[in-house]
């Protein structure tokens, strides 16, 4: 149950990154084409792609595997407090038992795939935010779009790995 609830934190995170950043760099990329930024930063011959794009997927490389790492910490920690308050495990007992029975490779699992969730969340957004066309109705359109494509990648690169581990007996 616990490696479960580990690997679960991932898509959780995800899932809100998603829903929270990705929409948020669509909006930004999208209001940066509609006021005409994105046109001012190629006329000083800089690279959109340069300047938008690369810094906000790094960003997301970066901070999408610490958020799943924090999540794992939070939720150990929380199972920590239910089992002491719920059915008097001591604290002691509980990290005893999380040893034995939490496999190093599910964290290292789970940490492995932030890294390809984000690169996806970020491109989407990225994307979306770069297709908007001039007005506002497109920047609101588009990252609702950036939210559902972003989960529906999310769910299909998960489906994916899944089937690699069991190919590959992980």
């Amino acid at each position: 149950a616990l490696s479960k609830a580990v690997r679960t934190v991932l898509l959780i995170v995800a899932v809100l990154v998603a829903g929270r950043s990705g929409a948020s760099i669509t909006a930004q990329i999208g209001t940066m084409k509609v006021t005409e930024e994105i046109d001012a930063i190629t006329t000083l011959g800089l690279s959109p792609l340069a300047v938008l794009v690369i810094p906000r997927v790094l960003a997301l490389l970066v901070a999408l595997p610490l958020l799943v790492f924090v999540g794992d910490i939070a939720g150990v920690l929380g199972g920590m407090l239910v089992t002491q308050e719920q059915l008097d495990i001591s604290y002691p007992m509980f990290i005893d038992r999380v040893v034995d029975v939490l496999l190093l490779k599910t964290l290292l699992v789970g940490l492995g795939k932030a890294p390809v969730f984000a690169i996806f969340i970020a491109l989407i957004a990225c994307r979306m935010g770069l297709t908007v066309t001039r007005d506002a109705r497109s920047v609101g359109t588009n990252t609702t779009s950036t939210v559902v494509q972003s989960l529906v990648a999310i769910i299909i690169i998960n489906a994916i790995f899944a089937v690699m581990f069991v190919r590959l007996d992980i």
